[in-house]
């Protein structure tokens, strides 16, 4: 229970947070991913490393070798996020992979401008063709490698070709077989002999960056479309974080006069519980117990403060919200 309202609460603040605000770092499971795909192209002789950041969805800027990761997959919490308000839900670690393997597809071929190959133009089309957000694709194509979802190698020839690398790049992934005697098969054999070749060309480094998430001022709650004001309306334990808000300190105080908000609930709540419980007998003292806590793990994460000299006033608020809560429910 302890774990779950931290969490909720977690995901509240986090949900009124701008996305520049959350000091997110490319760690954890994202960086051990990466590092896996590094793994990948050493085994096939490839020295090349792009450049990755986080930013708003997966994508790579034509002609860099900058690969943008949602911010989404930085920490658990947000993954939590991302699945719960996401239609589609989080991605999977085999999904990540597979994403990783694509965007470096493209990262290789702006870098190296395999695009001007006569060979590339012939195989898989012009890279300067009209870029559609919306294709029709057929399911029974032997020309395409099957990779993403929705055939996404159908969408564009700069997509075929990250999809047919990223085939190629994929540990066991058989393709020899897999794609025998189909026209899928003499473009994978083109990525090996290319890739093969690659040590000896010439990169041309570029960085750029599309969307990185430290200038991303929107909250996580306007990127999802979600209304703050209503999750306020109908979570009560968003309400609670509103009205302690209003009665604490919610800013970076490192003043010697300001304390901790939590600390001081959590040293008045015996009284608080006391008082209320003598006024209101038809509510349990556990009831009390339970909101208070809220409170207390609600003033841990907004470090919510309180200013020495005010602890009479701020215990008679507190003693009224609560009093108003267990009154209206």
């Amino acid at each position: 229970m302890t774990r779950g309202i931290n969490l909720k609460i977690e995901k509240i603040k986090i949900l009124e947070t701008r996305i520049c605000d959350l000091d997110l770092k490319l760690n954890g499971l994202l960086s051990s991913l990466i590092k896996k795909t590094d793994a990948e192209l050493r085994r096939k002789n490839i020295k090349f490393k792009p450049e990755y950041y986080l930013g708003l969805g997966w994508g790579c800027i034509h002609n860099t070798l900058s690969i943008e990761l949602p911010f989404w997959l930085a920490t658990p919490i947000l993954c939590s996020i991302e699945d719960e308000l996401n239609y589609n839900g989080v991605e999977n670690e085999q999904e990540i992979l597979m994403g990783l393997r694509h965007e470096i597809g493209h990262a290789i071929n702006y870098s190296y401008r395999l695009y001007k190959e006569k060979d590339w133009r012939k195989l898989f089309g012009n890279i300067n063709k009209k870029y559609k957000d919306y294709y029709v694709w057929n399911p029974w194509s032997k020309r395409h490698v099957k990779h993403l979802p929705d055939y996404y190698a159908q969408k564009h020839p700069d997509e075929d070709w990250a999809e047919t690398f990223a085939v190629w790049l994929t540990p066991r992934s058989n393709w020899k077989n897999v794609y025998a005697k189909t026209p899928a098969l003499d473009k994978l054999y083109y990525v090996d002999s290319i890739m093969k070749d690659i040590p000896n060309r010439e990169m041309k480094y570029r960085v750029a960056y599309d969307s990185p998430v430290e200038k991303i001022k929107i909250t996580v709650a306007d990127f999802y479309g979600v209304s703050f004001d209503k999750i306020l309306i109908d979570d009560e334990t968003a309400k609670y974080v509103d009205d302690l808000k209003k009665i604490f300190h919610y800013d970076s105080y490192r003043k010697d006069y300001f304390k901790d908000a939590w600390k001081f609930i959590n040293k008045y709540s015996s009284v608080i519980i006391k008082i209320i419980s003598d006024r209101m007998e038809n509510h349990s003292r556990e009831d009390l117990r339970r909101i208070l806590f809220q409170f207390i793990s609600i003033s841990k994460t907004y470090k919510l403060k309180i200013k020495t000299g005010d602890e009479e006033v701020k215990l008679a608020e507190l003693a009224v919200l609560l009093s108003f809560y267990l009154i209206n429910n």
